[in-house]
């Protein structure tokens, strides 16, 4: 078979997601199995040969993922995809990646409805919300499902005795709401759990006026927390209860909508916010031309300026159109396209 046919092949096969990977692969033993029985000889023999094939190849990786957890003596859990990554960069970095396993929620715990999250009710009731709010929630699903609350559940259930749990935060709804999701989920566990507080970390060592979420700490200096606090606070058994109790107690709210206020998670009313999205407008306008529009990707950064919280993106838009079908916000462009729509101020 010529290289150039390979090549287009492997080209194509490095496009594809990780679920494609998934029934590629499935539909190849498929194939296997049925050829290796119900075939006639050529195809038999050819199904077969394939299938011992797949055989070899899935148990060697198997092996090696085997391999890999009698190494890695520490779990690290954290709440978004992309904090992941950069905490196994940083791990690398330290020298401690080969030991440590990072597992990562992908959802935004400060919106949405939490109530009986750990249930499948929970759990439909909270998707069927998010596909309403944000049209891309159902497709970051399907391409995402081992970080699927529900895997996740049952991923952190099933963390051995013998790992050290480390969970990564910071002072933000999102975090501080998921850190007290993750305890509940851990309340069975008899082993020690550890959290390390990226926004308490920079203040105690005097870094001026810390950010308040991993994906804001400058390279360098997330990199120095993971190498000297990369073993966390030990919590203490009141600490965790604690936690457990707030949990509970968020999860029986109705609130869509949370933020960190005075060291605490606080439900709101979804529209909490919507003043400061007026007031964003109104500053951004300030720096304009009497009559401009500003762009709605300077009115959310401005937002995450003036609020200093940390709310899903799909949010935020969701309350801009709120805002603009009650005629207080005017808009002009397309709206699907968050940078190519311009914001004012209606003139009633």
């Amino acid at each position: 078979m010529g290289g150039i046919v390979i090549d287009k092949l492997l080209e194509k096969l490095n496009g594809f997601r990780e679920r494609e990977h998934w029934l590629l692969l499935r539909h190849l033993l498929n194939t296997a199995i049925y050829d290796s029985t119900n075939g006639e000889h050529e195809d038999r023999v050819f199904g077969q040969r394939l299938y011992n094939l797949m055989e070899i190849h899935i148990d060697a990786v198997n092996n090696q993922r085997l391999q890999e957890e009698k190494r890695q003596t520490h779990v690290h859990v954290v709440f978004s995809l992309s904090e992941a990554g950069s905490l196994k960069v940083a791990l690398s970095k330290v020298g401690k990646r080969e030991e440590s396993r990072v597992v990562a929620f992908n959802d935004w715990f400060s919106v949405g409805p939490i109530t009986e999250l750990s249930t499948n009710e929970g759990q439909l009731r909270r998707r069927m919300w998010l596909m309403e709010h944000d049209r891309d929630s159902y497709y970051l699903d399907i391409i995402n499902q081992e970080h699927q609350i529900e895997r996740m559940i049952d991923t952190l259930k099933n963390i051995p005795e013998n790992k050290t749990v480390v969970i990564w935060c910071g002072d933000n709804a999102h975090d501080q709401t998921g850190l007290r999701f993750a305890m509940y989920l851990l309340r069975e566990r008899k082993s020690p759990v550890h959290v390390v507080n990226v926004t308490q970390i920079l203040t105690e060592t005097g870094q001026g006026n810390p950010p308040i979420a991993q994906a804001l700490v400058e390279r360098d200096k997330y990199i120095d927390i993971v190498r000297n606090y990369g073993e966390g606070i030990l919590l203490n058994s009141d600490l965790r209860k604690r936690y457990e109790s707030e949990w509970m107690e968020l999860a029986g709210q109705d609130d869509v909508l949370r933020l960190w206020e005075e060291g605490k998670v606080i439900g709101c009313q979804e529209d909490k916010l919507d003043e400061v999205i007026v007031k964003s407008v109104m500053e951004l306008l300030d720096k304009h031309h009497p009559g401009a529009l500003v762009n709605a990707g300077e009115v959310v950064t401005k937002l995450m300026e003036i609020s200093q919280q940390r709310i899903s993106y799909p949010f935020i838009m969701y309350r801009i159109w709120c805002l603009v079908s009650d005629r207080i916000l005017t808009f002009k462009g397309q709206p699907g396209f968050p940078h190519q729509f311009l914001l004012g101020l209606s003139r009633v």
